[in-house]
Order: structure tokens, then sequence, then C-alpha cells
């Protein structure tokens, strides 16, 4: 079925078929079991992050003796999809500004 799927929607991204896409999207994308809907946002209450997180990394920050050994990891979680890609421009940007 998932293959199906997949293959269906390759076949309107790659023929430009509106019509089809708006027909997916109009019987699986829009129309939600309330009763589900419901279970979901119930269960959801139970985490204090926000939907996005799970694309923000958490940052492994060891803490190291005198002797630069680590002794202890600490865990930072960036606060913003933001912050995080801002940091990885600082950190991980090694490609010069000019050519």
């Amino acid at each position: 079925m998932v293959g199906q799927l997949l293959r269906e929607v390759q076949r309107i991204k790659s023929e430009g078929d509106y019509n089809s896409g708006e027909a997916l999207i109009e019987n699986y994308g829009v129309k939600v079991d309330q009763k589900l809907h419901v279970k979901v946002l119930d269960r959801n209450k139970k985490f204090p992050f926000a939907p996005y997180s799970g694309f923000v990394n958490p940052v492994v920050v060891p803490n190291l003796d005198s002797k630069g050994k680590i002794i202890s990891i600490n865990i930072k979680q960036p606060k913003t999809f933001a912050e995080q890609m801002l940091e990885y421009s600082k950190d991980f940007s090694f490609l010069p500004l000019e050519n």
C-alpha cells in the first residue's frame, strides 16, 4: 500500500498532474477522524516541546578536567530551529564568502 502511494506521489510530481495531486490531498490530507484527532491531542499534552522540535538537534557539551579528559556530558537544547541553524552556519561554514 505504502509503495503504491509513494509511486503515485512521484508520478504526480513528475508529470505535474495538478488534478490528481489535489484529489490526493482532498481524500487523504484534509479529512481527519475527529475521535482519533482528540486522542492524539490529549497524548501530545504530555510533551512540553514545540511540534517542530523533532528537527532541533541537542548539542552535546563535554565537561573536561584539568588534563582535558571528559568527566561528564551536558546536553543543551537549542530553543528554536532558527537558533540551531545560525549555530550551524557559524560552526560549520567553511566556504569563503568570495571564491
